[in-house]
């Protein structure tokens, strides 16, 4: 049997289109291997979020020109984001040894594509059929894809296109074949995930809608997301949060700046005030949940006042845990702007940053213990928590079950318990 070995960089939504790769190959008797080396087709899903992340995927392209040449009728398609920033053409012409370069906009078409150069399809087979990057019990599902906000910063709407909301119709089969194939917990995926609108039986329905619908489908267990707006949090949600358990007591909530000032400049279309109203208003319902974020350090023109803003923020919101980092410039006009912060700056201020969210993240941590967390089992007698923890069990379990759990101890990362019986 055939082989072929997927790499993804970036974010879960770009695994999710992964999966989709993953199946268009899988119906052509394609096995999938995590060996390079021994694999007849090599597929790179790029990422164009950040200039590292882009910097990343074109040196491993350059780097597969030796793969093939050992093999030539190996074959090497470059899809994603950045195929949509640097162009598929420009692609191939500076990679001549790449068979195909589709873009993220153009992901649903990528198993027609492949027909010119792998052949049509031997079976039939779905997306909701294959999981390679989570644990068998845990499955994603993107919601939207694009997003129509215009972050200043963000490059997602042009190379991911205005927000589209996948019908509910679809989202629900997807869903009942992966409970099918043995998925428990449900990741819901959308640059601004939260916004979903559509219309479901003849009636428009809301994420908090949505929510409501998946949380009754027999087999599920428990439903996360990814990432959510602040500007689309509203009552409904805060209600459906407290009372339907199904949803996970774990948000993760990009605030990107404490300061109102370059939150201004970002466009992000929320204070500070208003973020922290939010987790407020998240904490009333559950004083339990765990909440995360996403910051961005040395946005153009940045001060140290505004920093300090930051910096406040991060402690005040008392984070499980945050991604943060450096400002990166997407185009040639951002690359030459005269604000830009130096790299000495930037170094010293998320150095500042992560220490700052790494102490908060080890007292959060500690207060877990004394608490019973439903731990839902994904290998033996390892799980994760409703708060996201994962959590490591004194009894071996059941991959898939529920297990309430008492928290005895922290190590490192890791929360330790005992089984409730």
């Amino acid at each position: 049997m055939k082989k072929v070995y997927i790499k993804t960089f970036g974010c879960q939504m770009n695994e999710a289109d992964s999966e989709l790769i993953a199946a268009s190959f899988e119906k052509r008797n394609f096995e999938i291997t995590g060996d390079l080396r021994e694999a007849d087709a090599a597929v790179l899903n790029t990422c164009t979020v950040r200039q590292l992340a882009e910097d990343k995927a074109v040196s491993m392209i350059g780097r597969l020109r030796k793969w093939k040449r050992l093999k030539p009728e190996r074959k090497i398609i470059v899809a994603g984001c950045a195929v949509e920033n640097l162009g598929d053409k420009n692609i191939l012409r500076k990679f001549p040894f790449v068979n195909l370069a589709i873009g993220a906009k153009s992901i649903d078409k990528f198993d027609a594509a492949l027909n010119a150069i792998i052949g049509k399809p031997k079976k039939l087979r779905q997306a909701g059929e294959i999981n390679i990057f989570n644990s068998p019990i845990t499955a994603y599902i993107n919601i939207t894809r694009g997003c129509s906000l215009k972050c200043s910063y963000c490059i997602v709407p042009a190379v991911r296109g205005a927000a589209e909301h996948i019908p509910p119709g679809k989202i629900i089969k997807e869903i009942k074949l992966k409970i099918k194939n043995g998925a428990r917990e449900f990741i819901l995926l959308g640059q601004t995930v939260n916004s979903y609108s559509s219309v479901y039986r003849d009636k428009k329905i809301s994420f908090t809608d949505l929510l409501e619908i998946i949380s009754k489908i027999d087999g599920v267990k428990r439903i996360r997301f990814m990432s959510p707006h602040p500007l689309f949090f509203n009552e409904s949600f805060f209600k459906a949060f407290k009372k339907n358990t199904k949803i996970a007591r774990h948000i993760h909530l990009p605030a990107q700046s404490g300061s109102d000032r370059i939150l201004k400049l970002m466009k992000r279309g929320y204070t500070k005030a208003r973020y922290l109203d939010i987790i407020g208003a998240l904490r009333s319902a559950d004083k339990d949940i765990s909440i995360s974020t996403d910051f961005i350090v040395g946005y153009p023109g940045e001060t140290e006042k505004d920093f300090k803003e930051t910096l406040k923020l991060a402690k005040e919101g008392g984070f499980s845990f945050a991604f943060c980092f450096k400002y990166s410039p997407r185009t040639e006009k951002d690359r030459g702007n005269k604000t830009l912060i130096s790299e000495e700056i930037l170094k010293k201020r998320l150095d500042i940053l992560l220490e700052a969210v790494k102490s908060n993240s080890k007292e959060i941590f500690k207060s877990r213990i004394g608490k019973i967390e439903d731990v839902l089992i994904e290998d033996k007698n390892y799980g994760r928590s409703s708060a996201n923890f994962k959590v490591k069990i004194d009894k071996p379990l059941k991959p898939g079950d529920m297990q309430k759990t008492r928290i005895v101890k922290k190590e490192k990362n890791i929360l330790l318990g005992k089984a409730v019986i």
